[in-house]
Order: C-alpha cells, then structure tokens, then sequence
C-alpha cells in the first residue's frame, strides 16, 4: 500500500509531521513501513516558461523554435510539437536541469542549438503516450515545476499483514494516524440527495448468498476524456496508470475508501438487470486482459441475467470496460464473501486491486457513501447526470459486540492502560465502546468485523496505540511450586543427547508437505488434508518424518555433504488413527560412521541402526523384537520392524539404491532411515528395575551350531529358547556366528549361539548345564533345527 502524503492531508491534518515521524510512528503501532519514496525526485530543475514567440525551423517542416522566458533568461528550445503557441505557459527543463539522472545540455537540431526541453505528461508518468507538451493553467516563469504542482509530497511505502484490510485505503491509513496523534479524521462530503430505493429502470437480483449486498446505480449523459492532472497525480503516486475519466474515478474511490468498484458500459451489457449467481461447471468467461477462464460453481459471476459480465471481485469480462464511445455506466459496489474471492483468485491465478482487497473483508456499511461519492466525481469530472435511484440489493451484517474486561488489558499486556485512554483508543479507531462494571461492551466497526472477534483482539488495538514502549517493564514471577517440566519432554531431551551422541544434527522442518513427496515413494498412504493450504509444497500434514529427512539428506549430499547423519523428534499425522497426532523419531545416515578420524574405515550399515534402536529403548525400560519387513522404497532383505510385546512401534532399513538415486540424486553408498513412534513406545515403558547384579560365581558358557531351516526366523529360535529355560540359571543367549554355503544342506543355514548360565548361590556343575542344554536341543528339534554334526 503506498500511502501519498499529499492526499492523506485531506482526511487528516499532518502538515506537522515529517515522512520520518509518520513513518516511525506507523512502525511503532504494528504497521511495518517498508520505505519512504519521492515519485517524481528524477525530475530535477524543472521550470515554468513562458511562450515568448515561434517561427518554423529554416531546415525542417516538422520542427519548431521557440522563445521561452524561464524567469532569469530567455531560452531559445526546439521542439516537435508544431502546436506552440506564444503566450502558452509551459513546463522547462532548461541547461542543467535533468530527468532520469540524465543531464540536460544544449543540443544541435540542424543548425539550431536547443538549450533544454519541454516536458510532456509521458515524462511524469501521467499518461502512456504523449503527443504534445504539457501545458500548465498557471505559474510564474522561473518557478519550480515540482512545487508548483505539487510533485515533492512524499510516498510511504507499508506492508500490511492479511487481517488489515482496514488499512488499504487512504481513509484507513488516515483513520490510523487519527488514532496514534488522537486528531480528528474527516471524509470528503457526498451530496446527500440521489434517492435510495427501487427503480423500473435498474434491477439487481442476488441468487449467490456469496453476495451479501450489492449496489447499483445508472450515470448518463457521460463523456469520456483525461481526467484533471490532480487525480492522475495521485493515482500514479499510488501506483496506478492513468486511463481515462471514468475509470481513473472507481480507481480513486477504491484507493480513497478501500471499497473495490466496478463500472459497465450500459450499451455494452446490454441490459440494467444484474444477476448475481454462482459459475456453472465448465462456464467459460473471457476477461478485460483477454485471459479465458473457465469457471466451476464455486465462483460468482456478475451477469445482465443471460450473459456473463465479469467474474464476481475479481475481474470484469471483455465486454464491461469503458470506452471511448460509452454514454451510460452502470456502477457497482459490491460486498462479497472473502473466502470466496481468495478460492476463485487463488485457483485462477489472478491477483488485482479488488480481489486483493475483497479477500481481506471490506467495509459492508459503507456501500451508499461509495455510491454518492462516485455520483459527485462523475458529475464533476465526466459531466454525467444521474439516471436512476441507488438500488441497494441485499443487506447488513451485524457485528458480535465483544465483552472486554479492564483487568484482562493489564493482565495481557502487563502494565495499566488509564481507562479513558483505553475507551479514546478504541473510539479512534472505530469501535464503539460501552462502559460496563468490569470494563466495556465493545462493538467493532464494520471494517474490523472480520479480524476482531476476541478480547484479546481489543487488547492488542489497545496496547499498539498506547505504545508497548510506554507500559512499564516488570518481570514475570515465578512460583516455587511450578509443575516444572513435564516427564514426556524430559525423555525427549535424553533421546536428543543420545542422537547427537551417536553423531546425528537434529533438524527441524515443517509439518507441511507437498502430497507429491508421498506418492512418489509410496502411493498407498493416507495423509491429512489441508482445507486451505498456503501452497501445494504445504498442502498436507505428514504422516511420517522419512520425507523430510530423505529431502535433507538428498539437499546436503547435492552439496558435496556425503558423510550424513541427521535427525528428527516432531509430530507426524495419521488420518486412521483415534490419538491422530503422535510424536516420533526419525533418523538417517549415509556415509562414514567416524568422518572425523581419518583411520576409520567402517560406513554406516544395518547394525548400526540397530545398536541405536536398542540404546533407544533402554532408555524407556523396554526390549525390542525384530521381524522381516517389506516396503516397496526399502531395500529386500535390509529392512525390519520393530516391536513391543508383538506391536508394532517402527521400522528401519536400507532406502533402495535406485529410489535414493532417481528421487534424491543420491548416487553412492546405502542410506539406512529409521521412524519410531515416541508416543506409543512412551505408553508401553517401564519402571527401571535398578542395576544388574553382578553373580560372585563365574558364569557358564555353551556354544551350540544349529543347522536353521530358512523357514525358521532366528527371532523365533531365540524366543523358544529363551522360553524353554524360563526360571532356571539361563542368563542370555547371543549370536556368535552365521554362515551359508559349502558343506550346508541345501534349504539351511548355520547359526551358532552362546548360551550364558549363572546362579548367585554357588558354582554351575557340568550336569545341570548338560540337562539344560538337552532341554533345548529336545525343543528345537520340534521345529526342524538340528544340531550341526
């Protein structure tokens, strides 16, 4: 939003206050300024001369030589424009001056030296093409070209975030001000006397409750032409290209009041009915920029009942401009649903002045005084009469009063606010607010309704007009009998130090992610939906921590990075579940293991994963079980899933070589990722029993070499083992060996364990470790394992 401070002036005396000191107080009461800006600085030197005489150039039929009294001297200017006149007053840029840091000198046009030029309205931007020079109504030769017309005020540049759209306007940024310096604010004055009402001649029907108020009103006997130098003044200073009388007007307005506005050729549209309806799917409409969209029911079309005549806050259709040859408009102010604007704008791809503002909720009181001040300019700047009543379609909104308590004030922005200072703040910005024991009954204006809906909104109103520099600082107080820091987060702080003590970087990324990351690697799973996503890179939540991390890994190993280990402890979403939000850790490496020490040759590979999911789960008391798993984007045969008691909490693997590289530009060496869920492993942990007690007795050791069908899983020879010692003086049991090929039946495989006994009474004999072993070889047999001959 660019705010002239020439125009400003008019709403609201700032003749006092220099750019800096609006723009300072604007940046301390929440508006961020993003620069201040002279438009017309590059016109330096400029001059008013008079046209002293003229004669035609003695070499050229299609030059002129004039005389020009600039006020020190006469200058002698050569110009194209055979339309000079002696006694014309004119705009100089004489010997000297500049334009665009281009310094103006004297130039030879056959002959005939030319010391400066004329300046034209193409020069200020005040029209597209010029052909003649500007020519001016009054100045004295020698003045300033700039002051005389008033081209030095200042621009002040603001950004606005998307709830202040309140703010896009001149009206609004004066109504600002009012508020910070506590002056009045006063609007131009609307001649009160067009009739409001129904009228045989203009009909407006709303079949689109996306239109909650729509007005219209008919100007006739209009005439086209360039509107007067102050209005395309400061039009371009707001960043607007002059086009002609009648819709540099509804530009005006909208820049003046906020409200976006919309003027048909009556002749055009053929008709003075308006029907405003919802697009049918597959409509199609061809708009003013020859863009053709086709449309769905979730857009709004202004129409004559038949045809379509421009898409509903957005964009007129090709056949509602202004033209040279119009006589009748029809002129439209409208409140439409800001949803709506956003979703068809969006969609669409088109961004203008009206939608832009329309998605930010307008005012919807303010509609008749739109009108009547279009009606005054048109019949000031175009010479139109009025041709029918104002037909005003539709109805108010009634803004939720706010119950706001004093004490809430003090408590949110920690420190008091006078109460007469808090009601005149709340009365400068628009609010109405009604005195009440604890506080006030707030009703907010119409173009606040959309973004003040809460107490606490009224505080912030209040806290950034008073200036949080003027509350006093205190420090917050701290109870001693504070809860502290939950138990969960404690955990979750322990399992950080164990990653980054294992040489993992924790990153931290979003929630959000693009649904393309998902199928791209597994098209079968289910995520959660944004309603109204910001863009597609964020349209869903993530059901899982292994796209972002495989995005990183993939951006560090694009960047020469090869040696990766990162991590992540966030929540993922899953739509399927009752609890749908759980925490989980994510981790993966490719690379070195020890990149740091240059004698160390091993990489990461599949056990050290595991070695980490087993501290993992020493953290929380529990040991876990692994089972073969299978995944389309995991290697075959270097994956598994891990679990609790026979339920499932994770996984981990090896990515497949030809994803890691086709998806992520990953072109050597494996990489290993691995996602527990924290939440459902915090559910199922366990009180830690203490240390183990070391037996004074030494500890008993048997090597058995089986020969292990492959339809047997070693998980399950171990858990019958274990199983089948329960309670005696087996302590555990360890793979020490696995081995696969020569001198192996076809259909085994070798597996060698060690089985550890111990007592705390006395020292094992050979027969009772014996009988223990016997017990299992009896066992196994049962499921085919054999002891190796």
């Amino acid at each position: 939003m660019k705010l002239y401070l020439e125009w400003l002036d008019e709403f609201i005396d700032i003749t006092d206050k220099t750019p800096e000191e609006i723009s300072n107080s604007l940046s301390l009461s929440g508006t961020e300024v993003a620069g201040i800006d002279y438009p017309w600085e590059y016109v330096q030197g400029a001059v008013v001369g008079r046209i002293q005489s003229t004669r035609p150039h003695p070499e050229s039929e299609r030059l002129l030589i004039t005389e020009v009294d600039i006020g020190s001297r006469e200058a002698t200017i050569v110009t194209a424009d055979m339309t000079v006149k002696s006694g014309e007053i004119v705009a100089v840029l004489p010997e000297g001056a500049a334009l665009s840091d281009e310094k103006i000198g004297k130039k030879e046009f056959q002959g005939v030296d030319s010391e400066g030029m004329f300046l034209s309205l193409e020069e200020l931007r005040f029209e597209e093409k010029s052909l003649s020079i500007m020519r001016l109504e009054e100045g004295r030769p020698g003045e300033s070209v700039v002051e005389l017309l008033g081209l030095n005020s200042a621009v002040i540049e603001v950004e606005l975030t998307a709830n202040r759209g309140d703010c896009l306007s001149t009206v609004g940024m004066a109504r600002e001000l009012g508020a910070i310096y506590e002056r009045k604010v006063e609007k131009p004055r609307v001649h009160e006397s067009i009739e409001s009402g129904e009228d045989p001649l203009l009909k407006v029907v709303l079949k689109d409750s996306g239109c909650s108020r729509y007005t219209a009103l008919l100007m006739n006997d209009v005439k086209i032409c360039d509107s007067p130098l102050w209005m395309k003044k400061r039009l371009v200073a707001a960043g607007l290209r002059p086009i002609n009388n009648v819709v540099d007007i509804t530009n005006y307005v909208m820049l003046e009041t906020g409200h976006p506005i919309h003027a048909f050729d009556v002749e055009k549209i053929g008709s003075t009915e308006i029907v405003v309806r919802e697009a049918r799917d597959g409509e199609k409409l061809e708009l003013l920029d020859g863009k053709i969209v086709e449309l769905d029911r979730n857009d709004m079309l202004i129409t004559n009942g038949e045809t379509p005549l421009a898409l509903a806050g957005v964009m007129g259709g090709e056949d509602s401009g202004i033209y040279l040859t119009t006589k009748s408009v029809l002129l439209e102010v409208a409140v439409f649903d800001p949803v709506r604007i956003r979703k068809t704008a969006r969609k669409l791809g088109i961004s203008t002045d009206s939608s832009y503002r329309f998605e930010r909720g307008i005012d919807y009181e303010d509609s008749l005084y739109v009108m009547k001040r279009l009606a005054d300019l048109m019949k000031q700047l175009a010479g139109a009469s009025v041709g029918s009543k104002i037909v005003d379609a539709g109805g108010v909104i009634e803004a939720e009063p706010i119950n706001l308590r004093e004490s809430f004030i003090t408590e949110r922005l920690g420190g008091s606010v006078p109460t007469e200072k808090a009601s005149s703040i709340l009365k400068n910005l628009g609010f109405k607010p009604e005195k009440t024991d604890k506080g006030w009954t707030v009703t907010p204006p119409p173009f606040r309704a959309y973004d003040t809906k809460q107490e606490i909104d009224l505080v912030e109103e209040i806290g950034r007009i008073y200036g949080y520099e003027n509350i006093e600082n205190e420090l917050p107080r701290i109870l001693p009998i504070s809860g502290g820091v939950p138990e969960s987060l404690k955990r979750q702080k322990k399992l950080k130090d164990l990653m980054v003590a294992y040489g993992f970087d924790e990153i931290v990324t979003y929630s959000f992610i693009n649904p393309e990351e998902i199928s791209r690697i597994d098209e079968g799973v289910d995520h959660v939906d944004l309603a109204n996503p910001l863009s597609m890179d964020m349209a869903v939540m993530r059901p899982s921590l292994i796209y972002n991390l495989l995005s990183a890994t993939s951006y560090n190993y694009r960047r020469q990075n090869r040696d990766i280990k990162l991590f992540e402890v966030a929540s993922v979403f899953d739509p399927k579940k009752e609890q749908g939000e759980t925490v989980a850790l994510g981790f993966v490496s490719t690379g070195r293991e020890n990149p740091l020490d240059y004698s160390d040759k091993r990489v990461v590979d599949f056990f050290t994963f595991k070695g980490i999911v087993d501290e993992f789960f020493s953290l929380y008391g529990l040991t876990p079980s692994f089972s073969s798993f299978s995944i389309p984007w995991l290697e075959k045969g270097k994956a598994v899933s891990v679990e609790i008691e026979g339920v499932k909490v994770g996984f981990f693997g090896a990515v497949d070589i030809s994803i890691a590289d086709s998806l992520y530009e990953i072109k050597s060496g494996e990489v290993y990722i691995a996602e527990l869920n924290v939440s459902l492993v915090e559910s199922m942990m366990k009180k830690f029993a203490g240390a183990n007690k070391i037996s004074p007795f030494p500890r008993v050791f048997r090597d058995l070499s089986f020969l292990v069908p492959h339809s047997v899983k070693y998980g399950d020879l171990e858990s019958l083992i274990s199983k089948t010692l329960e309670g005696t003086s087996f302590g555990e049991i360890r793979v020490s060996d696995l081995y696969k090929g020569k001198g192996i039946e076809p259909g085994y495989k070798s597996i060698t364990v060690t089985l550890a006994f111990e007592t705390f009474d006395r020292t094992l004999t050979d027969e009772e470790i014996n009988y223990l072993v016997d017990l299992v070889l009896r066992e196994t047999e049962k499921i085919g394992v054999k002891l190796r001959g």
